[in-house]
């Protein structure tokens, strides 16, 4: 099966919130509700899932990434809170910067040239699912529905819910979080996880700190 590659931010292995989603996902009473998260690991996606395009290669991608890196600078999304959305419960950004959306769309489009375009079967399985024709043509173009004016923020904590027991397990949730969301959140690295197949779950491989300036960020986008 094709190996596969995303940008995400995660946090990082020593602090309180990996601490939080660590302890989440090893607990034996919400196995049935952790599965999908616990396949593409606790993450903010920024660039969706890709094959990679014909020639291109993991060593190439990881040598872009560093370069990447030097041109965005640590990103501070603020308070992060426990959220519904789309009935599943996600951590969002209690009010989303702009800068923060300046990171995703510039790691849609910077990357695009690793991306393979979408079979198919990608694009059935993904109209699977209402789209607007926004969500379609977005879809087409960058192979994902939800990127640029249709992103939001968020770090998957649950699948999809019936509404009681989202709020039950949305009380729970603020409890056991409350604590690692004492300080707001910045973003200063960007993770590269990766698939090896469809079947297995994705896995950090690299992590990459965010060293640039808004200068060098804003003269990347004029570029």
């Amino acid at each position: 099966m094709t190996e596969r590659c995303a940008l995400y931010f995660a946090p990082p292995p020593d602090s309180p919130l990996a601490a939080f989603a660590e302890a989440w996902f090893a607990r034996d009473d919400n196995r049935s509700i952790t599965e999908s998260p616990r396949h593409y690991g606790f993450h903010a996606t920024l660039k969706p899932p890709f094959r990679f395009a014909e020639g291109r290669s993991l060593a190439d991608l990881k040598t872009h990434l560093r370069a990447f890196a030097t041109e965005q600078p640590p990103v501070e999304v603020g308070p992060v809170v426990v959220g519904s959305l789309s009935g599943f419960l996600a951590l969002v950004p209690a009010a989303a910067p702009p800068a923060l959306e300046a990171l995703a769309e510039a790691c849609v489009s910077s990357f695009d040239g690793f991306r393979a375009p979408p079979s198919e079967a990608e694009l059935a399985k993904r109209r699977g699912k209402p789209l607007s024709a926004r969500q379609d043509e977005l879809l087409q173009r960058w192979g994902y529905p939800h990127v640029f004016d249709q992103f939001r923020w968020h770090m998957t904590l649950t699948t999809k819910l019936p509404e009681a027991e989202r709020n039950r397990w949305h009380a729970e949730l603020q409890r056991l979080s409350a604590p690692a969301l004492e300080e707001p959140l910045v973003i200063e690295a960007l993770s590269l996880f990766h698939q090896p197949a469809t079947d297995r779950p994705f896995t950090e491989i690299d992590r990459v700190p965010l060293i640039g300036t808004r200068a060098s960020a804003h003269a990347a986008i004029l570029s």
